[in-house]
């Protein structure tokens, strides 16, 4: 069965490595027609238990070991995973899931209906970063070996959606009792790991995966180049099959001779504000301001060679959640005459911000060019670039005024995105405006993904007119390249790849 994911984001918003693993030489052919794939990425995650990887631009190291209960698919359709049927009730206080049969996690373990319980409880312990997803699950009942029933307390239309994330993810119960799924994982995914280093890991094909006609390479060896410049190069030298670039290194990569595939989809950059951690950012004319103050149209061209559409919504065209009918002009409009003059009402003695960022390359560049901007309209801001771990702490403890960074806008499911981001601020229980909870609720009333649309555009719509806490700078479109002789690509999904 082919799994590829609607996120597309491996390359962004990730925790910084230093250096290649070892096993970085070239791609090889194994005798059983298989092969051993070379994958250049970003970021390394800090624990391979889904319950803690914290973003879904890590998904290619967790694709190759785990199965979700839903699958999706680049479109954003929802296909059979782990679980082969799913409904909720009329009344929305209930979701049944059939599970596929005969399926076994890598240790021998059965896949059953006790193990999805075993791992509802671990997705739902304290510390969790899925259990916010999950919030709406109140128990889990195991009606037989085949059947599990999720009792909520609110309807759940977007459970498909956040089950085919982290939160879909299966762990050997025998693993979750070990407590050694961070460094040791064993899941019911087509690979298991063989060789885990500060910098990057190895997978082997697992020949019990109950899919395992579908599987083509042998082994897959990820490796983490933080570096965009270092990693186009390595893909450009041969020393990897495919990875992740920058929009910006498309005409690179394809004058080098390498292959390149893009799409834009639930993914932005953007500048997400914290209304609650200073009063001036508190008055939706200054966050009004700070987007005119933003020349969107010159950070996608010399950012990123124009491959990064500028739009004012977290969802691109095209996409299932994008609302066609706002006019998208009206809120990315270049005023900077009109901005310094509503932050010098605001704050006439100065405006001084916090502004945070990745330590990776594109989103420094990104801040850099934003705190030039801001600059020419009377707030000053301080950059500082952690590596991921360090961001998300300082974003849970509200921390920041400012963070350049990228919306992955349907991780878990758009609602939930909302759902975090539409407060003033992390410790604040106040959205926007006071319509936002009810228009989440309303996508949710069913998993028709026609009628949560009607309900995502409102609340997008919504939240714009408010004057919006998480300004969109442009539509990111995940972008890798591979070299030429290579079939079977997927995005973050090496496991169907042949290499030359």
């Amino acid at each position: 069965m082919k799994r590829t994911v609607l996120s597309l984001v491996t390359a962004v918003c990730l925790l910084t490595a230093t250096a290649c693993s070892d096993n970085s030489a070239g791609s090889s052919a194994d005798g059983d027609g298989g092969s051993t794939v070379r994958w250049a990425t970003s970021a390394m995650p800090t624990s391979l238990d889904p319950a803690m990887v914290g973003s879904r631009g890590l998904w290619v190291f967790m694709n190759l070991i785990y199965d979700t209960l839903i699958d999706i698919d680049v479109e954003g359709n929802l296909l059979p995973g782990l679980a082969t049927e799913w409904a909720m009730s009329e009344d929305g206080t209930s979701f049944d899931l059939t599970l596929r049969e005969g399926v076994t996690f890598s240790d021998g373990e059965p896949f059953d209906a006790d193990a999805v319980v075993a791992n509802f409880d671990h997705l739902r312990e304290d510390g969790s970063l899925v259990a916010s997803s999950l919030s709406m699950v109140e128990s889990v009942e195991a009606v037989d070996p085949l059947h599990v029933r999720l009792t909520l307390n609110r309807p759940g239309g977007d459970l498909p959606q956040v089950l085919t994330g982290f939160a879909g993810m299966m762990v050997s119960p025998a693993s979750l009792t070990a407590g050694t799924t961070g460094t040791e994982p064993v899941g019911a995914g087509p690979f298991t790991l063989s060789d885990l280093t500060n910098s990057g890991a190895t997978f082997e094909a697992w020949d019990g995966y109950w899919d395992a006609d579908a599987t083509v390479a042998s082994s897959v060896v990820v490796d983490v180049l933080p570096d965009d410049s270092a990693r186009l190069n390595a893909l450009k030298s041969g020393q990897y099959d495919a990875g992740v670039i920058s929009p910006g290194q498309i005409a690179e990569a394809e004058s080098a001779g390498l292959e390149t595939y893009s799409r834009a989809g639930a993914t932005a950059n953007g500048i997400s504000v914290n209304a609650a951690s200073n009063p001036v950012l508190a008055d939706p004319d200054v966050r009004r301001a700070i987007s005119s103050a933003i020349d969107r149209e010159q950070i996608s061209e010399f950012l990123y060679d124009g491959q990064c559409a500028v739009d004012a919504q977290p969802y691109a065209e095209g996409h299932w959640a994008h609302n066609d009918d706002i006019d998208d002009d009206e809120y990315v409009s270049y005023d900077p005459d009109a901005a310094r003059a509503t932050i010098s009402a605001a704050a006439p003695d100065g405006l001084s911000l916090k502004l945070l960022t990745l330590n990776i390359t594109e989103f420094q560049r990104l801040a850099e060019a934003v705190q030039e901007q801001l600059s020419e309209v009377g707030i000053k801001t301080e950059v500082e670039a952690l590596d991921l771990a360090d961001l998300l702490a300082r974003q849970r403890k509200g921390d920041y005024d400012l963070i350049a960074i990228l919306f992955i806008t349907g991780d878990p499911d758009p609602s939930t995105w909302a759902e975090h981001n539409y407060l003033l601020g992390p410790a604040s229980t106040e959205y926007l405006d006071p319509r936002i909870p009810e228009l989440i609720e309303a996508s949710r009333m069913s998993v028709d993904k026609a009628a949560r649309a009607e309900a995502i555009g409102e609340l997008t719509q919504t939240a714009l007119e408010a004057g919006t806490n998480q300004i969109v700078v442009c539509q990111w479109p995940a972008t890798f390249a591979y070299v030429d002789g290579v079939t079977g690509f997927e995005p973050n999904d090496p496991r169907e790849m042949r290499v030359p």
